[in-house]
């Protein structure tokens, strides 16, 4: 750190020249990323909120009141307005919340989750964490294979999960087997929903039908979101919803120097941006059901015009047809690891995987940017 400080254009020409080198969402560069860039009317209320810090509830009653008027809304999108939970810092920390409080629960030594082979890093992360044993099922077709759930529920068993929008292809688990075996043994089942959790209600009365995935499943008991990824809000925004108190309490703490007087929030994070919450809020309100489904919408119809652009390719295998706004694709005689080097030369940021190359069709992505990438990977 300097003595003294520089002026404030000083400041911020050397601030752009270092950002510079980072890539941006308007590039429509970046075809791997399941982030975009945030609305511009939630940008602008993020900035005039940035000293709330919702770590200490009690302080800031009227956003504590935006926060469970979000979690509402949100919860109807989910089939379920009564449900209740918070808004997170991201998928990570909601996953973790979920397999925390089950753990809690269950009081049960030695305790198990049982969870698709597919399913997020963030789980791997959790159970390292909190103690706990992940047993995974392996995939068919790229979704769960639930044949290969009951022989493996045993005493230990405090929790399923299930993926709705998995991380390699944008696939559903089947949730309504993944319940109906939740029911039968009476064991939660917490759906990973962060990618999926905010285009799947928006595309229900299109021409997109799309599995259930929600509280309207009796066997599903959690459900993680992150706005920050088709609800355009601002990073960080992810949400935890739950059923029902039953688990949440098992994490309750009480924190007595807290100068607005209230518990916590039943989160693992303890200072959390208050912006975050007041922002999500405001979009949902500012765009509705309508503007969120024009944005599903368009996502879709950008997916499918994708779709078709990289079947007219010879040598291109996708690998299926997308159920979201995600794609993967590979060349039969290249193996991905090369082609995504070729790839990323032309300044694409693409994401991999073992067995093909990942594209999120996010809605700062438009056909422009499509046909430019067709071009590139025709060359």
């Amino acid at each position: 750190m300097r003595n003294h400080g520089l002026s404030q254009k000083d400041v911020n020409d050397k601030l752009t020249r270092i950002i510079k080198k980072d890539t941006n969402f308007n590039s429509g560069k970046i075809l791997g990323s399941m982030c975009t860039t945030p609305h511009s009317f939630s940008q602008k209320i993020y900035s005039k909120y940035l000293e709330k810090n919702i770590g200490d509830p009690g302080l800031i009653l009227g956003t504590q009141k935006l926060e469970n008027d979000s979690i509402r809304m949100i919860g109807s999108l989910l089939s379920y307005p009564d449900a209740i939970g918070n808004v997170v810092s991201g998928g990570t920390e909601a996953n973790i919340i979920a397999l925390w409080t089950a753990r809690n629960y269950s009081n049960t030594s030695n305790a198990e989750v049982i969870l698709p082979s597919h399913s997020h890093h963030s789980f791997d992360k959790a159970a390292d964490i909190l103690g706990l044993k992940l047993i995974k099922i392996p995939s068919k077709n790229g979704i769960m294979d639930v044949n290969h759930i009951e022989k493996k529920i045993t005493r230990n068993t405090i929790l399923m999960i299930g993926v709705a929008g998995n991380t390699p292809l944008g696939l559903i688990d089947p949730i309504d087997e993944l319940s109906d075996l939740a029911i039968k043994f009476s064991i939660p089942l917490h759906v990973d929903a962060s990618f999926g959790g905010f285009i799947i209600p928006f595309l229900r009365k299109s021409e997109y039908k799309i599995p259930e995935f929600d509280f309207s499943l009796p066997g599903v008991y959690s459900i993680v979101v992150d706005p920050h990824k088709m609800g355009m809000a601002p990073i960080p925004s992810s949400c935890i919803l739950f059923r029902n108190s039953k688990f949440l309490n098992s994490i309750s703490s009480n924190v007595d120097y807290l100068s607005g007087g209230q518990k916590p929030r039943k989160t693992l994070l303890g200072t959390s941006p208050g912006a975050s919450i007041i922002s999500l809020w405001a979009l949902m309100n500012f765009l509705g059901k309508d503007g969120y489904s024009k944005i599903a919408l368009r996502c879709m119809k950008n997916t499918q015009y994708l779709y078709e652009k990289l079947n007219t390719i010879s040598g291109i295998n996708i690998i299926q047809k997308p159920v979201l706004n995600i794609i993967g694709f590979k060349f039969r005689k290249i193996p991905n690891q090369l082609l995504a080097k070729k790839i990323r030369k032309q300044g694409w940021a693409i994401s991999v995987f073992p067995t093909h190359i990942r594209l999120v069709i996010m809605p700062h992505i438009n056909r422009q940017h499509i046909d430019n990438f067709i071009d590139s990977l025709s060359r």
